[in-house]
This record gives C-alpha cells, sequence and structure tokens, in this order.
C-alpha cells in the first residue's frame, strides 16, 4: 500500500523512456539520423539517477536487484536482434544497471567492493561498459552532494569525449535531474493508505523488452 508518491520522479520516467525509444529509433530504423542518437544521450543518466531513487525507496533491495536483472535476461535475445549484434556481442543497459545497484550497495559497505562491478564492467561487455557504472556512482554522489556529483559527472565525461564524443550530450539531462534533486520537481502526491502500489510503476523496466520487440518488428517488416 502507498500513502504518497512523486510526481516529479513520475515525470523523469516518462522523460528516459521518451528519450531512450528515441535513441533506439535512430539505431534501429534511422541510422542516418544521428540527431535522434544524440537526444537518446539523456536517457542513461536519468536512468541511473532513477536507480538511485529506486535503491532508496524499494523495502527489499535483493528483490530490486532481481527484478532489474530478470528484465536483462528476458531483454537480452531481442536486443541483440534488434540491433543486429551477435548474442554476446554486448549485454544490454539492465545488466549495467543490475551491476549498478551492486556498486552503490557495495560502497555503502566497503569501498574496496566496488572493484568487484567496476572489473565485471571492464572484462564483459556490458552498454557502456566502465563509464556507465561510473555514472551511477557519480549519481549516487549527487543525491546526497550536489556540487561533488556534478564536478564528478562532467569529469567523467570529459574524460570519455575522445572515445565517444556525441555522449557529451547527456549532460543535457543534468538540468532536469538537478530540478528534481533539489526539490522543485519533486511533487509529493498525498494517497489514501488503502491504495495499492501500481504495478506497472514497479516493474516499468518491462518497457525495455518490449519496445525493442516493437522496433524488430517494425525493422522487419512484420
Amino acid at each position: 500500500m502507498q500513502k504518497c508518491f512523486d510526481v516529479g520522479r513520475e515525470i523523469l520516467k516518462w522523460i528516459a523512456i521518451m528519450t531512450m525509444t528515441i535513441d533506439h529509433i535512430g539505431a534501429i530504423l534511422y541510422p542516418e539520423y544521428t540527431f535522434l542518437r544524440h537526444i537518446g544521450r539523456l536517457a542513461f543518466p536519468l536512468f541511473s539517477y532513477l536507480l538511485v531513487l529506486g535503491m532508496e525507496s524499494t523495502r527489499n533491495l535483493k528483490n530490486y536487484f532481481a527484478r532489474l536483472f530478470v528484465f536483462a535476461i528476458i531483454s537480452q535475445v531481442l536486443y541483440y536482434l534488434a540491433l543486429g549484434l551477435g548474442p554476446f556481442d554486448s549485454l544490454n543497459v539492465l545488466f549495467t544497471l543490475s551491476s549498478g545497484v551492486l556498486f552503490i550497495q557495495f560502497y555503502k559497505k566497503n569501498p574496496l567492493l566496488t572493484l568487484i562491478p567496476l572489473l565485471a564492467s571492464v572484462l564483459l561487455p556490458f552498454d557502456y561498459s566502465v563509464y556507465g557504472i561510473a555514472t551511477i556512482g557519480c549519481l549516487y554522489i549527487l543525491k546526497s552532494d550536489t556540487q561533488t556529483g556534478i564536478v564528478s559527472l562532467v569529469l567523467i565525461n570529459l574524460l570519455f569525449l575522445p572515445m565517444w564524443p556525441p555522449q557529451i550530450f547527456s549532460l543535457l539531462a543534468l538540468p532536469i535531474i538537478l530540478l528534481h534533486n533539489n526539490g522543485s520537481l519533486k511533487i509529493i502526491k498525498e494517497v489514501d493508505g488503502k491504495t495499492p502500489y501500481p504495478p506497472w510503476r514497479k516493474y516499468f523496466y518491462i518497457y525495455y523488452p518490449l519496445h525493442l520487440t516493437i522496433l524488430y518488428r517494425i525493422g522487419v517488416g512484420f
């Protein structure tokens, strides 16, 4: 049952979903339109910030991690079919986010343990690789220390700029994240304590394999 929910967080979810969808429309259907991929750069930092919020609000972190990991496994075949990859050329972004959960949890308990997910992101073909884990870490820092989080996120993107120039557009997500983090976009709506938590909010990551399926079917002409 829920007593309140954050409307601003829901807005961030929809922005993340829309920018991710635009990114994949560009990658799968219209690769010649690079501006679609540039818009899509906003998606990952938004999902990373939502991951941090999700870890803070969940009552069962193990279940939260398990949901992400199960959706990652379900999505993998659709991911490589839709993007024309080999089965193990790249692991979809839900694997990266799952590892981000471990990274943050290890950071809280023993910072040395963070080397495990970081090393995994180097050795395994995670989408966003070590950059992705580092970005999740930066947004975890930003949640409690805004200035340090901003500086670290900018530095990470500058460090990867020579290898991945378009990813610098991901910093355009920063103002949206800051609006929520400083409270301007944190709109809390009170509801009665008898209202069940809507399943679509809890399992919104199901959109990932669903939209890949649709785009794949459009790409091959149904």
